[in-house]
């Protein structure tokens, strides 16, 4: 049978169209900002550097959407300087290398007797559950239920305090913290499980749609690869020569990999296996020999460090087993985020899409910011949270989402603000520019901020091998 070549190729083209062509649907609401509220966790906050304060919450990615759409009136749970907890910094005044530690002092919330809820109610070290639990009345056990006391300040929970200001726009970013524990805590075991994550995330969009069905809302995807974050993708998994800051190699040529606990079981340890990752917060343990076989231990200039020959605990490390069980599980959220909001006619930010090209470079103006600690632009001196400009690119991700799906044309955010003086990335505490490979160290306090995320229950127990 000959076959008639136009219909192949008619043919052909129809089966491209229906893997390229995005399903339209009918949205949610409306795009009007006349009042607008937002709910999430520490992104949403405008958490930065370990620190949630007014310098950086003018910046949240909310409160720049709230600019961009000219919305009325937007108030945030604004906290003075330094901050709760207070800013990170990179301390390079009194010695070298500079140190990452706590500025001075502690800040207090600002606007605490609001007479009617915040326009942002995103509660640093919430998890999906959160959002329709927490009420700011629990006992401060975790850092969700901290935060919670003077932003939900017992009004009732983010959801209820949302719908009590019959909002007009929504927007929606949680469940980084259903990721982050697990990453914060060396292990797969503290994700939350899949069928929960559903059910709360489920929930949450039914009770919005519900209580304002005229509302528009956007939510957001998640980050999937866990090396994006400079608090994973920083440190190398193997020694590195500090008089040389070239890997030290054995006698296979090869770089020797820190010996850790392989899970958290607190009996099975071992060289690490090539792919795995090392947190920045096991800076202080690095340094004093952590991780370094035994063999090395009468070896220059490792004989000078007390703990050689004593492992990483699991908490400090991830192998590609547990890294691939994290990355599936962010991905199997994201399905059921999409999912969810398909289903009810809710529009999805690309913030998956943001994460994957700062993993290669994003390019602003004259400028490639990326994720890299400390020089890339876009992460913190905390290692996981944005900076203003990150969360600047951030909210223009939400932005161009609302465009499309509500026929709008709300200008983007301008970055052209940060890169003024031709300073992209965050400075030094004197106001010398970071530069690549410079040395630096990270302050036990400030490696306590950093761990002070993960939600209380997926907190990690260092098991240290017998003896050590």
């Amino acid at each position: 049978m000959t076959r008639n070549p136009r219909l192949t190729i008619f043919a052909a083209a129809l089966a491209l169209a229906s893997l390229v062509a995005i399903p339209a649907f009918a949205v949610q609401g409306t795009g009007d900002f006349t009042r607008y509220v937002a709910i999430g966790d520490s992104y949403g906050a405008g958490f930065s550097s370990g620190s949630l304060n007014v310098s950086h919450q003018q910046f949240s990615y909310p409160a720049i959407i709230a600019r961009q759409t000219a919305a009325p009136d937007f108030q945030q749970p604004l906290v003075s300087e330094p901050g709760i907890a207070a800013e990170l910094q990179l301390l390079d005044i009194i010695k070298y290398p500079p140190t990452i530690t706590a500025k001075a002092g502690q800040g207090s919330p600002t606007n605490l007797n609001l007479a009617r809820p915040y326009n942002n109610l995103s509660v640093p070290g919430a998890t999906v559950s959160d959002v329709t639990t927490l009420t700011g009345k629990e006992s401060p056990t975790s850092t969700a239920k901290v935060f919670a006391q003077f932003i939900l300040r017992g009004l009732g929970t983010e959801v209820d305090q949302a719908l009590a200001q019959r909002p007009t726009f929504i927007s929606v970013w949680i469940g980084g913290n259903d990721v982050l524990g697990a990453v914060l805590s060396g292990t797969p075991n503290a994700l939350t499980p899949l069928d929960t994550f559903k059910t709360a995330y489920g929930a949450m969009l039914d009770k919005l749609v519900a209580g304002a069905p005229t509302a528009g809302i956007v939510v957001g995807t998640l980050p999937t690869h866990i090396a994006t974050a400079p608090i994973a993708g920083t440190v190398p998994p193997f020694i590195i020569d500090p008089s040389t800051r070239l890997p030290v190699l054995g006698p296979d040529g090869k770089p020797i990999y820190y010996v850790a606990a392989l899970d958290s079981t607190g009996t099975n340890f071992g060289q690490l296996p090539p792919g795995s990752l090392v947190l920045l917060t096991a800076a202080t343990r690095l340094s004093t020999g952590y991780g370094i076989p035994a063999a090395l231990k009468a070896v220059p200039p490792f004989n000078q460090l007390p703990d050689v020959g004593k492992p990483l605990p699991d908490g400090d490390t991830l192998t590609p087993t547990e890294i691939a069980a994290i990355e599936q599980r962010a991905a199997d959220y994201n399905t059921a985020i999409i999912a969810a909001a398909q289903a009810r006619n809710i529009p999805v930010a690309d913030i998956k899409g943001l994460f994957d090209r700062a993993a290669t470079g994003v390019t602003v103006g004259p400028f490639t910011l990326n994720a890299a600690f400390l020089t890339g632009g876009i992460f913190s001196f905390d290692g996981f949270h944005m900076t203003d400009l990150g969360y600047t690119l951030f909210a223009n991700e939400y932005i161009k989402t609302i465009n499309t799906a509500y026929g709008k044309s709300f200008p983007v955010a301008s970055v052209a603000n940060y890169l003024a003086n031709n300073g992209a990335t965050p400075a030094m505490a004197s106001g010398l520019p970071v530069f690549k490979d410079m040395e630096y160290t990270i302050s036990d306090e400030a490696i306590a901020q950093m761990l002070a995320m993960i939600p209380e229950a997926k907190k990690p127990t260092h098991r240290r091998a017998a003896g050590n």
